[in-house]
């Protein structure tokens, strides 16, 4: 199995469920470097781990009063570890769709730090609910130059049976560095990835109903299932 990004938690707990798993990133991240911060706001809106990360490398912190909202339940661990408190996190799929329909009735201002790459969908549907919404690029994601010599050759050599996409930024550097062997099924970690997929022509063998370890592990089973 192929997950091309760095090593993490998603690779350690397929691993524990008996997977053969390569990681190697496709993509490098690219900190910005925002005019203004995250505090005086009544929310913020987290919708990655890497959200996360690139606050603490910049030092930015919400104000305590903040509420703080998590897409799902990996973001929602991401944030905790961070030390902070988190007040909403929406059940099934972690979207941006998902997250604003379980946000609570209301006004006040919310911020929305991420990728440039992001969807406006959190924010727009945010701002029809009444609310005041700042989006704060704080990173983006660039696809290498080239890809690692060794993972080109496997997928050549067809070295892998299943490829995880985790994001519509890592599914366009699989198709720009790597292509789709027919014989490698496709995993989608959510409806976002599955769309991105979708707009590059790829079929999607299946895709993760909540986007954590175990939304994972249960989306490769079926297709091995099936594939029995």
């Amino acid at each position: 199995m192929l997950l091309p990004r760095e090593g993490g938690r998603l690779g350690e707990a397929l691993r524990a469920a008996g997977a053969e798993v390569t990681e190697t990133p496709l993509q490098r991240r690219v900190t910005l470097h925002p005019a203004t911060g995250v505090e005086g706001y009544d929310w913020m809106a987290v919708t990655s781990p890497a959200t996360v990360t690139v606050l603490g490398e910049l030092g930015l912190r919400p104000s305590a009063e903040t509420r703080i909202a998590a897409v799902g339940r990996a973001t929602a661990g991401a944030v905790s570890d961070a030390g902070w408190r988190v007040d909403l996190v929406p059940e099934g799929p972690s979207t941006a769709e998902a997250l604003a329909e379980a946000w609570p009735a209301g006004a006040g201002r919310v911020v929305i730090p991420g990728s440039a790459l992001s969807s406006p969908v959190l924010a727009e549907r945010l701002r029809a609910k009444g609310y005041e919404v700042d989006t704060l690029p704080i990173y983006t994601m660039e696809a290498l130059a080239e890809p690692p010599q060794e993972l080109a050759r496997g997928v050549v050599d067809r070295a892998y049976d299943v490829i995880v996409i985790t994001s519509g930024s890592m599914a366009r550097a699989v198709d720009e560095l790597l292509g789709w062997p027919p014989a490698t099924a496709v995993v989608a970690f959510g409806p976002p990835s599955a769309r991105a997929l979708a707009a590059l022509g790829v079929p999607v063998a299946a895709t993760a109903q909540t986007q954590d370890s175990d939304g994972l592990i249960a989306a490769v089973a079926s297709i091995r299932k099936d594939t029995r």
